[in-house]
This record gives C-alpha cells, sequence and structure tokens, in this order.
C-alpha cells in the first residue's frame, strides 16, 4: 500500500537501493517512522513497496494469540 522511492544518499552509495534481505527493514520520513519495505522493483532498486506502520499496528488487533 505504499511505494517508495530511496533519497538516502549513504544508502544509495553503498547498496545502490533497495536489495534482498531488506524486506521489514524501516521506512523513515522526515525523522519519523512510516513503514517497512515488503519489495523491491525488479528494473529500479532504487525503488520498491511498502506497508505503513499504521497498518501494521490495526492489523496486531485482529490476530488472535492462543
Amino acid at each position: 500500500n505504499l511505494l517508495i522511492r530511496v533519497t538516502d544518499s549513504e544508502l544509495l552509495e553503498k547498496a545502490g537501493g533497495i536489495v534482498q534481505g531488506m524486506s521489514g527493514s524501516p521506512i523513515i520520513q522526515n525523522n519519523q517512522l512510516v513503514g517497512a519495505v515488503t519489495h523491491v522493483r525488479v528494473n529500479d532498486p532504487t525503488r520498491g513497496y511498502g506497508i505503513f506502520a499504521e497498518n501494521m499496528w490495526e492489523s496486531t488487533k485482529t490476530v488472535s494469540v492462543s
């Protein structure tokens, strides 16, 4: 539910963008946690998909633990 573009110059320099294994990594915008990485676009590692933190939080309310 979130299309992201990597703008962090340090991340781009070191990794070239989103790489395999980054799923679940936090998405930070304006020093705030906004979500987590879910997928990378195959043809453009500077773009990917994520899920909003609010949606993750809401989903915990519907999961029952036995």
